[in-house]
């Protein structure tokens, strides 16, 4: 008899709470369907709780209406404290049917409410890290996290009598959406904790998010119910992100947590096979792809220093802009796109031949010192299954491991025949081979950032093109082709600087005017060398030999003029 009475106590309380759901419903003009909500004492509970909870989402979907509208720049966070405050009500209710549904015997309420009730924490989570209620949204995280571990551990009840062969029923694919909801909300809070400079503790979540993933999700347990109709899909409306490529938000974001908490070779690993993953199922526009890929390039070639593998991404990227249709050519992302991977393939080169210099000189003479990384890396076996390994190695090395970053399903090879070399040079014409491909791309680059839109850029590009001939110099052996390579710089470097004002590019003025400075006495010490290989006297007014110690000097001079120097002050008092 208790029992009997303590069960009718139950569904009174529940059609109790779905009658205010529903009067609360019908005064609000946003909510839609809340009509068809009407409960009688002789419904079916299911029925009602179904009704119950069609009112619940419409609740929250006008609550997410709400938080999108436009606020004024005075109360910019308006709306959404509006949402979030409507929301909060909208959870009590739910949490107190909750409360009086704990012990039913009937899996599927339980499973409703609780499914409901996380996309209400999700929800209140998402608006409070919008108005910068952060602390607020980590305690929303932290009970929406829970109640779906709790909500998974009671799927067990739901399917041990399920026949194999039956098709799924609605709350199976909610079972499976659960799975996708834990990893979403696990990698929303390693976001988060990011964000308050927690690095540790969102490195934690993520890792958590791809065990899970690999022990109790994967691919297959990631897809819902298509019918617009049913429950679940109307709560899933609220969600945008899409499950097929939840997984990859996790490699992502372990990519950036690894290289934020100094690990950058496994941001590296990772980094790549999102790239990977995204290139193979075609879930990026080719420019964002591309764009993406060249950032990466150059992070693989500054933080570890394989040629192999920044040639690899940029060969990547070449060949799928190349592929591009003619409409894509046309648009100013793709011009941009297209610029920036040859300012790419621009410092790869000039990094290949400013190494190779170095390498070829006395120790003491080195300046560049390598980067320094770990020489071998170990994986968990989950990091293994998200990173694709097939051998099952205690440890890996990791220069092979970076080297052998590719992209199975891209045909690179035709591009390949017309771009450099990225071995170490040992003389000239290994030198020009790198040269060559690297003068090309820099007038591709040229073309998109002109001086008058793009001076910053324009001023790197042209710096870094000057200093790739000071490299080709290094490995020529004939005095008098060092002599015009010197000189074409002087040209490029002068031409530079008559485009610019003093004043508003004062660190530039600065830096070139030395660097031309250096050149000229470099042209003077050539000349006086072929003078005395030709066995020529050198006349004390030689004027071609003195035009250039007087351009030196001249350089010098400009520069110390930028910085107000008084040099006639100065000459008065060396008189004294």
């Amino acid at each position: 008899m208790e029992n009997g009475s303590e069960g009718t106590a139950k569904e009174t309380t529940l059609r109790e709470t779905t009658s205010k759901v529903n009067s609360k419903a019908e005064g609000n003009e946003f909510v839609e369907g809340h009509s068809n909500c009407p409960v009688t004492v002789e419904a079916n509970l299911v029925l009602d709780l179904q009704k119950c909870v069609n009112c619940w989402s419409n609740r929250l979907q006008h609550s997410t209406k709400l938080v999108g509208k436009k606020s004024s720049s005075r109360e910019p966070y308006k709306f959404i404290y509006q949402g979030i405050e409507d929301t909060k009500l909208l959870r009590k209710e739910i949490q107190d049917c909750f409360t009086s549904s704990a012990n039913s015997n009937d899996a599927t309420i339980c499973f409703w409410i609780k499914f409901t009730l996380i996309h209400v924490y999700s929800s209140l989570a998402k608006w409070n890290e919008a108005c910068d209620q952060l602390a607020n949204a980590d305690e929303e995280h932290k009970l929406c996290i829970n109640l779906i571990e709790q909500l998974l551990e009671s799927e067990d009840s739901l399917s041990k009598d399920r026949n194999p062969e039956a098709e799924l029923t609605e709350i199976e694919y909610g079972f499976n959406r659960c799975r996708y909801m834990l990893i979403y909300e696990l990698t929303r809070y390693a976001v988060l904790c990011s964000e308050r400079d927690n690095q540790m503790m969102a490195l934690d979540l993520l890792k958590r998010a791809e065990e899970f993933y690999h022990t109790k999700c994967g691919k297959d347990h990631l897809d819902i119910a298509n019918n617009s109709w049913t429950l679940l899909s109307k709560l899933d409306s609220l969600n945008s992100e899409k499950s097929a490529d939840m997984f990859l938000y996790v490699l992502f974001y372990l990519g950036q947590a690894y290289r934020i908490t100094g690990d950058k070779e496994k941001a590296a690993l990772y980094l790549h096979m999102v790239l990977r993953k995204q290139l193979e199922n075609g879930s990026i526009s080719i420019i964002t792809w591309s764009t993406d890929t060249v950032k990466m390039a150059m992070a693989v070639l500054v933080n570890v220093q394989s040629f192999d593998a920044c040639k690899t991404l940029l060969l990547a990227a070449t060949t799928v802009l190349n592929n591009a249709s003619a409409e894509e050519k046309l648009a100013d992302e793709f011009k941009q796109a297209w610029a920036d991977l040859g300012r790419s393939w621009l410092k790869l080169g000039l990094e290949v031949l400013e190494m190779s210099c170095d390498r070829l000189k006395d120790l003491e003479d080195q300046s560049r010192k390598p980067p320094k990384f770990l020489d071998t890396l170990k994986f968990t076996s989950f990091e293994r299954l998200s990173l694709e390994l097939k051998l099952e190695d205690e440890e890996y090395d990791t220069l092979l491991l970076i080297r052998s970053l590719n992209f199975p399903s891209l045909d690179v090879d035709e591009i390949l025949k017309n771009e450099m070399p990225v071995r170490y040079v040992r003389d000239f014409d290994e030198a020009r081979a790198v040269f060559l491909p690297l003068q090309k791309w820099f007038r591709i680059s040229k073309e998109y950032y002109v001086i008058d839109e793009y001076a910053g850029d324009y001023i790197e590009l042209v710096s870094d093109y000057s200093t790739s001939f000071k490299y080709l110099v290094f490995f020529e052996f004939d005095i008098q082709r060092q002599i015009k390579m010197q000189t074409r710089r002087i040209n490029i470097l002068e031409e530079l600087l008559k485009l610019l004002s003093p004043v508003a590019y004062h660190d530039v003025f600065h830096s070139t005017l030395k660097d031309l400075a250096e050149i000229y006495e470099s042209v003077y010490k050539l000349k006086v060398e072929k003078a005395r290989e030709r066995g020529e006297s050198l006349r004390p007014k030689d004027n071609k030999l003195v035009k250039l110690l007087v351009a030196a000097i001249g350089a010098h001079r400009r520069n110390l003029e930028i910085f107000h120097f008084n040099l006639n002050r100065n000459r008065n008092l060396t008189r004294l």
